[in-house]
C-alpha cells in the first residue's frame, strides 16, 4: 500500500495498487510481443513503448496488420474505466501524427470490469477488448485475481525444539 500525498489541504489518501503492478504488467507485455505471431498471425509487432511526437505519453504495444491498420496496445492486470481514457488518448495521438490513418486502440487485461465494455459499446468507441488468457499470468507473476489490496506478510516464526 502506498501513501500518496494530494490535494490543496494537504490531505492523505491511500493508493490501493499493488507496488510492482506497473512491472508485472510489463512483463506480461514483453511475453505477449515476444509470441506475437502465434498470438496474433496476422500482425506483426511496430514497436513496444510507443511514444508520439506532441506528448510524453506511451502506449505500451503498436502493431500493424496486413490491411496496414495500425493498433495502439494498453496492457493492463484488471482493466478498469480509467483505461478507456488512456486507450482513446493514444489512438488519437497516433491518428493526428500519422496523417489520420486508420488506428485501432486494443485493450489487453486478465479481467475487465462490467463498466468498460458496457461504455465501449453504447458509445461506440470501437476499442478491441482482448481477455488475456489466465495461463499467461505466469508470464508477470501475477497470482490469482487481482483484488487491489495488499495483503500483510506473516513472518515465519521458528518453532521451539
Amino acid at each position: 500500500m502506498v501513501a500518496v500525498r494530494g490535494g490543496a489541504a494537504g490531505d492523505f489518501r491511500l493508493n490501493l495498487v499493488e507496488e510492482n503492478a506497473d512491472a508485472r504488467e510489463l512483463a506480461v507485455r514483453d511475453y505477449f510481443a515476444r509470441h506475437l505471431a502465434r498470438m496474433r498471425p496476422l500482425e506483426q509487432l511496430a514497436k513496444r513503448e510507443q511514444g508520439y511526437v506532441a506528448s510524453r505519453l506511451r502506449a505500451d504495444m503498436r502493431t500493424v496488420d496486413m490491411q496496414e491498420t495500425i493498433r495502439e496496445w494498453e496492457f493492463k492486470l484488471h482493466a478498469d474505466y480509467s483505461v478507456l481514457g488512456q486507450i482513446l488518448t493514444y489512438v488519437a495521438l497516433a491518428r493526428k501524427e500519422l496523417d489520420f490513418r486508420v488506428v485501432r486502440g486494443v485493450v489487453a487485461a486478465f479481467t475487465f470490469s462490467d463498466e468498460v465494455a458496457l461504455a465501449n459499446e453504447v458509445m461506440n468507441l470501437n476499442i478491441e477488448l482482448v481477455t488475456l488468457p489466465e495461463w499467461m499470468r505466469g508470464a508477470g507473476k501475477v497470482t490469482g485475481h487481482s483484488t487491489g489490496v495488499s495483503l500483510p506478510r506473516i513472518p515465519q516464526i521458528a518453532q521451539p525444539e
